[in-house]
């Protein structure tokens, strides 16, 4: 009963975290674990060499041209198709619903740590404008860069990306620790069921056959079935 007692406060202080974060601007990231830091992912090799990213992200954009049509697509658009399906990125994934952020924490390995969600305030100076403006290999600070051209999962998860100019350092911007909020390792599979209640799962966040595989995996381990209680 203390358990369930727990996941319930927890909860609610969630929803008082994310009440006190409802203006446009904030943005939200899910981590599995407090130990992650936020590098991008070809940031976390070691000696992290920018021409060599770039040369991979010119290799992408080639070999990808058989696979998918993007007529007038920038660097940016692929850069984001890209990171969308796995490649090497100075990219991060945000979203701007608090809930996806919350799905990707409480559900994503090691499912033993203590999860978090960042929530970061985004102003005009920090939106990227991908027409004209320099390119992912010429920006000197960090941006944040909405997708114009999205894949269905992309949309579903109202996702968007900071770029990093220097992927292999962490960053921690002011305030970021402050405007976070902690789920213990305890209640992360509770705060899932409540989720699922929601509609958000991996059917929704994935946005495809897969994704549809993957929720009714999930609830067939959980044996969670329609109308189940959800703490």
């Amino acid at each position: 009963m203390e358990r369930l007692k727990s996941a319930q406060e927890t909860w609610q202080s969630f929803q008082d975290f994310l009440d006190r974060r409802m203006h446009s601007r904030w943005v939200f990231r899910g981590c599995a674990s407090r130990e992650f830091l936020c590098v991008p992912s070809a940031g976390r090799t070691p000696n992290h060499d920018p021409l060599f990213e770039e040369h991979l992200f010119r290799a992408f954009k080639r070999e990808a041209r058989l696979h998918v049509s993007l007529p007038g697509a920038t660097d940016w658009d692929w850069l984001a198709l890209g990171q969308h399906f796995g490649l090497p990125t100075r990219l991060l994934d945000w979203t701007t619903n608090p809930l996806v952020a919350c799905f990707f924490a409480v559900s994503s390995d090691p499912l033993d740590a203590d999860a978090v969600i960042y929530a970061y305030p985004v102003d005009d100076t920090l939106v990227i404008n991908p027409e004209g403006g320099p390119g992912p290999f010429e920006i000197d600070r960090v941006g944040f860069l909405l997708p114009t051209t999205t894949a269905p999962r992309i949309a579903s998860q109202r996702g968007l990306f900071s770029v990093h100019p220097r992927p292999s350092e962490p960053w921690m911007p002011s305030g970021l620790a402050e405007n976070s909020f902690v789920i213990p390792r305890g209640v992360r599979s509770r705060f899932q069921r409540k989720l699922f209640s929601l509609g958000i799962d991996a059917a929704h966040i994935w946005a495809s056959l897969e994704g549809v595989c993957l929720s009714l995996s999930w609830q067939y381990r959980q044996r969670l079935g329609i109308g189940a209680a959800v703490f």
